[in-house]
């Protein structure tokens, strides 16, 4: 049931707790930082509880600490990313989703990377890469979407090429008036 403020009332110490995981002041992260179970970023916790619902956020930890060798990622950018691939439907969501990837390492890569995105996005993109078929992530267009998209694309190529003889034009080239 939502709130005055359309968000689901969510106690996120109650669900760690039944998912096994301590909660810990974001201050302490540097002393005890690693262990497995122990998450120090309740106000993550808060805020995808508050907008997804209880369910959706013991789902997310469970997932996270019940698979092989992820138990001490309950990072933001982790627990962020796993969240948007459950909340993606391009996966189908089992106990042993995660058993055979090391979050961590997905992490640190998408930390390296960040192609434009946040290390979340990266992460989750990347997640889904792994996990998904790539028919549910790039399903293939039909016919008629294909030629929409073709013509849509020719029609932006076709922009950036007048656009570019403007400027010249407009610079004095003299190269503008025969063409790219």
């Amino acid at each position: 049931m939502l709130n005055r403020l359309g968000q689901f009332p969510c106690d996120v110490h109650k669900i760690a707790e039944q998912c096994g995981v301590k909660i810990l002041r974001p201050a302490l992260h540097g002393a005890m930082g690693g262990k497995p179970r122990v998450c120090f970023c309740p106000t993550t916790l808060k805020r995808i509880g508050q907008a997804h619902g209880a369910d959706h956020l013991r789902l997310v930890l469970r997932l996270i600490v019940e698979s092989d060798g992820n138990a001490a990622e309950l990072q933001m950018d982790t627990i962020t990313a796993v969240s948007a691939v459950v909340l993606s439907g391009l996966v189908e969501i089992r106990a042993d989703l995660f058993d055979s990837v090391d979050l961590g390492q997905v992490r640190a890569w998408a930390q390296f990377v960040k192609p434009g995105c946040t290390t979340q996005q990266a992460m989750a993109t990347a997640l889904l890469w792994l996990l998904a078929s790539p028919e549910r992530v790039m399903p293939k267009l039909s016919a008629e979407e294909a030629a929409a998209e073709e013509k849509r694309v020719a029609i932006a190529r076709k922009g950036r090429e007048n656009a570019k003889r403007r400027r010249l034009r407009a610079a004095g080239d003299d190269r503008a008036a025969f063409g790219p």
